[in-house]
């Protein structure tokens, strides 16, 4: 007797819906944005002034906005500046947990806060879930908990967490990435997880900077194979000019 045995079923397929970035051209070329539940990568350089996609990134819709490296009263005072709204926008204020004691001063020496600061993101992470709703998430940057004298799988957990996160909520995650500062596996490990990536850059051309934006990595829609130029003014303005038919 020849027994048949049935194959198993395929997950179920389901139409990825698309969340906007908030710069209107983009989503244009993206059909409305970028897919829902995706970890977006923004790799860049310093100079390029990333912070400004975050700020329009956190424009569109309640963000949830983990600042480390500088205190949110002054990314507020420069999100204000480019002319966008702060009422969506609520800090996790990263930096003052780090760097501060109960008593405001600067925390000279402790060997415990590396490790604890992971804690203090699993925590809002998991409350962020639990309060549900439509959101961003922005990690500026993820670059400083790359740094910390911790052990690597520590980080991995941190770039795990914040993909599942995505999925979970089908929200946009955004984590800033500097270029140039991390080991090359670290860089790899991070590009491999998420399921977006932007490449922010620029250069002297003569006696002018240009500055360009390329979207090297799209889970779930086809790839984008042009660069775009950009410049900074109220916002990220495309170069449609030149870059976009």
């Amino acid at each position: 007797m020849v027994m048949m045995l049935e194959r198993p079923g395929l997950p179920e397929m389901r139409e990825i819906k698309s969340k906007p970035t908030g710069i209107s051209i983009l989503d244009k070329r993206l059909d409305g944005g970028l897919p829902e539940g995706s970890l977006v990568c923004v790799y860049a350089n310093p100079i390029s002034m990333p912070e400004a996609f975050l700020y329009q990134f956190a424009s569109v819709r309640k963000t949830y906005y983990f600042n480390t490296s500088r205190p949110a009263q002054y990314i507020q005072r420069n999100i204000a500046a480019m002319g966008f709204n702060l009422e969506n926008i609520e800090f996790i204020d990263v930096f003052t947990q780090y760097y501060l004691n109960k008593f405001g001063q600067f925390v000279l020496e402790d060997r415990y806060r590396d490790k604890e600061i992971f804690d203090f993101i699993d925590h809002h992470i998991s409350k962020i879930l639990e309060d549900g709703g439509d959101y961003n998430v922005i990690f500026d940057s993820i670059s400083f908990f790359l740094k910390l004298d911790v052990g690597k799988g520590l980080k991995e957990w941190l770039i795990n967490k914040l993909y599942v996160a995505s999925k979970q909520s089908n929200n946009l995650f955004y984590i800033y990435l500097m270029k140039d500062v991390h080991p090359d596996d670290i860089v790899y490990m991070v590009m491999d997880i998420c399921d977006v990536i932007f490449d922010i850059d620029s250069e002297r051309v003569g006696d002018r900077i240009s500055s360009r934006l390329s979207i090297l990595k799209i889970r779930d829609k086809p790839p984008m194979m042009e660069t775009f130029k950009f410049y900074i003014s109220e916002g990220i303005q495309i170069d449609t000019s030149r870059d976009i038919a």
